[in-house]
């Protein structure tokens, strides 16, 4: 985008040219308002000229534009090299850094030609008559592409350098402008041998400028640099752990979905309901258990949900490593729940009239042609509703199936949480439909909050570039949530998913405090579930392998349920 006439002839605020036209992208807030990711481009904050080393901008001049303190915007010369090469085929400099920032902020996408001959010409000139020297590197400072999504000096030494741009050495400050030509080769997570060799390039360039005497250079080439752990994955950027990465980017589309496409310019800043004390909690028990069992078990994947009674979603963990596979296993993937999906059919029938003293069937039963089994291949005969929910049993599930399947499969719709519920009752009453983690969990946030409707969120508010607020999430009156389950079924649930937990298949889970859940594992342990409720928190653990291959012995009332006991521990310890 090209400033208008009126504009080009006011270039006069550095602080607005940091910010106008900027890449798009996403600030992701934690609720506490702490800064845990940028997708798309990242821009730090900026850093004042004043508080930039001093060898930083040396080393700029030295590499990039060693009479920038003589010239008045143009280099006639250099001018006339990088349109020779342009025309040619080749690449090579030849812009001044006037230009450069001319460029960056309103010529990028315009032909080279037309830019270099007849746009920079005139825009250089007027940015040199209305700004300092000064000005102009703060400018160019805070607003160039230094690779790894970074944007700018301070979003840059906190990617490679994890330190704050004042802090910067002189071979980390050579090493930041040799990224400048070409910001991914030289990248030094990628290749950390050419990015130092490039930056003994520009120190020897900022001896030959008389920035540095042979001593103090050969000193900066000495100094020890630590590189920070690479934080930068699928487009981008999270400082404290690149787990977060699920739900930045999930944040992120929850916002685009609730704004119009003309809101989405600029870097916008998104608040969300992220707890990082809770997150850090599930990441670390998540990575724990498949540290610990993922060989032997035959696991490669993991999910974990956290959030309050209303839908806010205060952690979430979707797979083993975000660095390695973007796909979201809490929020994307669609897995068989197994006996979780016996919630709606508990509900069902506690809605028909039954209660948890109602007896039902446990006996053998066929059911087209084929056996159904039990998870334990007992057989009680008639036993409570309550005990048949604790030992989690198929055929009593099955059964009451049978009796209630349209309400059923109207409940399981109501509450989202499965596309397609038109299976018979036995694929209803053992979950061999599909439904996502995070849909489960708000399923069962609808039961803990005493039946009114969950729809699970993660933003609170959204910010356009100039601090304005486009989307602020009013949550309604408790009295205005839809009730989607009556009061007096929820309560009972509540009570029938307590005891799983005290004595039945989900004793595992058993946090040493009040809670409920239900454990749930598909044929040949292709998926592990448990997914309950505390009195503060509700949350959901999922194990099993992408592409849906057997695991080893690993059932919802085992390692699921002791990864959700841990974490709800933790979680609660502190609230």
């Amino acid at each position: 985008m090209k400033p208008r006439s009126a504009e080009a002839l006011e270039l006069i605020d550095s602080n607005r040219l940091i910010t106008d036209n900027r890449e798009d992208g996403v600030r992701v807030l934690s609720a506490d308002g702490e800064f845990i990711g940028a997708r798309g481009a990242y821009y730090g904050p900026p850093v004042a000229f004043a508080r930039m080393p001093k060898h930083l901008v040396n080393a700029l001049v030295a590499s990039e534009d060693r009479r920038f303190y003589e010239h008045w915007g143009l280099d006639p010369r250099a001018m006339a090299r990088a349109v020779w090469s342009t025309l040619t085929g080749r690449t090579q400099g030849g812009s001044t850094l006037t230009q450069q920032t001319i460029k960056e902020i309103y010529l990028k996408e315009h032909s080279p030609i037309v830019r270099k001959l007849l746009e920079e010409p005139v825009l250089a000139p007027i940015l040199e008559l209305n700004l300092s020297k000064e000005d102009i590197l703060f400018v160019y400072f805070n607003r160039v592409f230094f690779g790894g999504s970074a944007y700018g000096i301070e979003a840059a030494a906190r990617v490679y350098f994890n330190k704050y741009a004042r802090n910067l050495s002189i071979l980390e400050s050579a090493m930041m402008v040799g990224l400048l030509p070409a910001p991914n080769r030289f990248n030094p997570h990628r290749n950390f041998q050419l990015s130092r060799d490039r930056g003994f390039r520009v120190i020897e360039q900022m001896v030959d400028a008389g920035y540095l005497t042979r001593p103090a250079a050969d000193r900066a080439k000495a100094q020890n640099v630590t590189m920070a752990a690479s934080k930068s994955a699928w487009g981008g950027f999270y400082p404290r752990s690149t787990q977060i990465g699920w739900f930045a980017r999930w944040a992120e589309n929850e916002a685009n979905a609730n704004s119009v496409p003309s809101a989405r310019n600029g870097t916008r800043t998104i608040t969300t309901t992220l707890d990082l004390r809770i997150q850090g909690v599930a990441e670390r028990h998540m990575e724990q258990a498949l540290r610990q069992h993922a060989r032997a078990k035959q696991i490669e994947e993991g999910a974990v949900v956290v959030m309050r009674y209303d839908g806010a979603v205060v952690a979430l963990v979707g797979g083993r490593d975000y660095k390695q596979k973007e796909w979201d296993h809490a929020t994307q993937a669609r897995r068989q729940p197994g006996s979780v999906a016996k919630l709606f059919v508990y509900l069902a029938a506690l809605r028909a009239g039954s209660t948890p003293d109602t007896k039902v069937s446990d006996a053998a039963l066929i059911l087209g042609g084929r056996p159904v089994r039990n998870f334990d291949d007992r057989y009680l005969g008639d036993i409570s509703l309550s005990a048949a929910l604790e030992k989690s049993s198929n055929t009593a599930a099955v059964r009451l199936t049978m009796q209630n399947i349209n309400d059923i499969r109207e409940l399981i719709q109501t509450l989202n949480v499965g596309a397609e519920s038109e299976g018979e009752a036995g694929d209803l009453a053992l979950g061999t439909f599909e439904a996502k983690l995070v849909d489960l969990t708000a399923a069962f946030a609808c039961v803990a909050n005493r039946g009114r409707m969950v729809v699970p969120y993660s933003v609170q508010r959204v910010q356009d570039p100039a601090g304005t607020e486009t989307l602020v999430r009013v949550l309604p009156a408790r009295s205005s949530v839809r009730q989607t389950i009556e009061p007096q079924y929820a309560d009972l649930m509540r009570q029938m998913l307590s005891d799983v937990v005290q004595r039945g298949t989900g004793k595992a889970a058993d946090p040493g405090f009040w809670a409920a859940g239900k454990t749930g594992t598909t044929t040949a342990n292709r998926d592990a579930w448990f997914v309950g409720f505390t009195e503060q928190y509700v949350a959901g653990v999922w194990l099993g392998n992408s592409d849906s291959k057997p695991m080893f012995g690993v059932s919802g009332g085992g390692l699921p349920a002791q990864i959700w006991r841990s974490i709800v521990i933790d979680a609660v310890r502190s609230a």
